[in-house]
């Protein structure tokens, strides 16, 4: 399938040089440059290696970056709820109990201010029993104080990669929304979107707030197909983007 993403016509030089990263919390020193495709595909271009972020880091990057082209965002303040383990891993969940990761920040914040420098994240992260999908609860300042969650709600709905749900559509829990992807014809149920609950949309005294699931094992697969292409040379943002998303039938 990754082949079939990149399509016939890439061709990779120096590909001793040409090195994207798995995501995994490694150190951001270890590439030139950390890597979201509709973030900052051009500056992977030229560079001998690029580092995938992190399941919980991409789906941040995709969503504050819509918020903050259109809006503005000043301050972004982060509570993952995180699954345990993967599925195929049940021998490292926890059982009956919650996770406290007590470090404030959690490493996510300052991650996506490796892809998004000009505005400030805070993080914060704890783990429970489940594998499908982590939940993020997001408190955004945007700068633009004549939003609404109206426009909020038609910027998301108008981005690559994200998609809103709702529980009136019948999606209650995150297992509805794996479920989902399974009866797109998903192989392995990947969802590779960020999903955003619209009824959680609001803004409440100026702040934006909303919860998004974010699906652990598929949504950095596209990432790592355009983090090639930037790498090799070739292909613009929006043409390695729309390849990509076209072949692993990403909805938009």
């Amino acid at each position: 399938m990754l082949a079939e993403a990149l399509g016939q016509q890439l061709v990779v030089p120096k590909s001793e040089c040409l090195q994207p990263f798995a995501p995994g919390g490694e150190d951001a020193d270890v590439a030139d440059v950390s890597f979201v495709a509709q973030c900052n595909f051009e500056k992977a271009e030229g560079k001998n290696s690029a580092r995938v972020v992190s399941c919980n880091t991409t789906g941040l990057c995709r969503v504050l970056y819509a918020l903050d082209t259109n809006f503005g965002v000043k301050l972004a303040r982060v509570v993952i709820v995180r699954r345990a383990t993967d599925p195929d891993e049940p021998e490292k969940g926890i059982i009956d109990a919650v996770s406290i990761d007590p470090k404030i920040p959690s490493h996510h914040g300052p991650d996506v201010n490796t892809v998004l420098p000009n505005f400030k994240v805070i993080s914060a992260a704890l783990k429970i029993p489940t594998t499908h999908m982590h939940v993020h609860t997001l408190i955004v300042t945007l700068r633009d104080a004549t939003v609404t969650k109206d426009k909020v709600i038609d910027v998301l709905n108008g981005t690559t990669r994200v998609i809103t749900v709702s529980k009136e559509e019948g999606f209650k829990t995150t297992g509805q929304v794996f479920d989902y992807a399974r009866e797109m014809g998903r192989w392995r149920s990947d969802l590779y979107e960020a999903a955003i609950w619209k009824d959680s949309v609001n803004i409440i005294d100026g702040e934006l707030y909303f919860y998004m699931g974010v699906g652990q094992e598929a949504i950095v697969v596209p990432e790592n197909v355009d983090a090639i292409r930037a790498l090799s040379g070739g292909y613009t943002r929006d043409e390695s983007i729309r390849m990509t998303n076209k072949t692993l039938n990403i909805l938009k």
